[in-house]
């Protein structure tokens, strides 16, 4: 009979331990739900990590005068290079050898916003060429995160105010 017994305890322990194993499952699951509902999202809604990608860029413009204002030229024309698409410059000249300008690239995967300060290298000349810094100052779209610093060459034509200008430099986003 003690044998019996035996037999039986030992049939009953892998059910046990079963029953043990599916507990813990059953509160890992519980767990999950509970902290899916204290987020107030479901795991693949969860925000999920931004990987920065770097590149190094260099963009070229042809661009005609879309409007003038006062000090501040508008310009605009295709762009192409590491972003092809259209760029627009805003760019400000009030007769000093130092200019500035507001720079938005359009690129089919959203736009990058930039800023850049040049100096003028004949200020009297018919076609003066412009060198100068520029920084990333934002973006749209894959380019939300852009960030980034360079330089911008140029030449500004005073008979047709067109422009053919250059951006070279690093971009993550």
């Amino acid at each position: 009979m003690l044998a019996g017994v035996r037999a039986a305890a030992k049939a009953l322990r892998p059910r046990r331990h079963g029953v043990a194993m599916l507990a813990m499952l059953l509160f890992a699951l519980s767990a999950s739900l509970a902290l899916e509902a204290a987020l107030g999202a479901s795991a693949d809604q969860l925000p999920s990590a931004h990987v920065a990608r770097t590149l190094s860029v260099m963009d070229e413009g042809y661009l005609h005068l879309l409007k003038s204002s006062g000090s501040e030229l508008t310009d605009e024309g295709p762009a192409h290079g590491t972003i092809p698409g259209k760029v627009r410059i805003h760019f400000v000249y009030n007769g000093d050898p130092t200019v500035s300008s507001r720079i938005t690239i359009y690129g089919r995967s959203g736009t990058i916003q930039a800023r850049a300060s040049a100096r003028l290298s004949s200020p009297t000349s018919s076609a003066p060429s412009f060198k100068g810094n520029l920084t990333i100052t934002g973006g749209t779209g894959r380019y939300a995160r852009a960030h980034g610093s360079g330089h911008l060459y140029g030449v500004f034509y005073r008979r047709s105010f067109a422009m053919t200008v250059q951006t070279r430099g690093t971009l993550t986003y």
